[in-house]
């Protein structure tokens, strides 16, 4: 995967790498979580959309010959994945918005924008639709 690629999986990804440096901070654990989210609440629905973006994690390290039928199909719905991911990302700004009487943040414009271009790379880039269709093959 190249740099695009986790990139794309890093911004999918972001409140479990929030959450995990959180808890390595031993002096205030809380406090990184609180400056990013203010609702916790969001947080929880951020991780929830992260989720397709994890199974493909999940795919990519096991995505070896002999591999269970699951993790092909997984690998092999990569695209997807990533466009659903980024399109209920998209979806929790606009409920946040729809929520807080139709005020759009810096911090939710730029989140929705990169959702839009994330989807929009997911299915325009070649480099995305060869690398999610290539899966080693079974010795013989």
């Amino acid at each position: 995967m190249n740099s695009t690629m986790w990139l794309i999986l890093l911004f999918l990804l972001r409140p479990y790498v929030i959450f995990v440096l959180s808890v390595a901070n031993r002096s205030n654990r809380m406090q990184l979580i609180d400056m990013i989210y203010t609702d916790k609440m969001m947080l929880s629905l951020g991780a929830l959309v992260g989720v397709p973006a994890a199974l493909l994690i999940y795919a990519w390290t096991r995505r070896a010959p002999g591999a269970p039928h699951f993790v092909k199909q997984i690998w092999k719905n990569g695209r997807h994945l990533i466009a659903i991911s980024s399109i209920l990302n998209a979806g929790i700004v606009v409920a946040a918005v729809l929520g807080r009487a139709h005020k759009v943040d810096v911090y939710g414009g730029v989140q929705l924008l990169v959702s839009l271009v994330i989807v929009a790379i997911s299915y325009m880039s070649s480099y995305l639709r060869d690398c999610f269709a290539d899966f080693p093959e079974e010795e013989s």
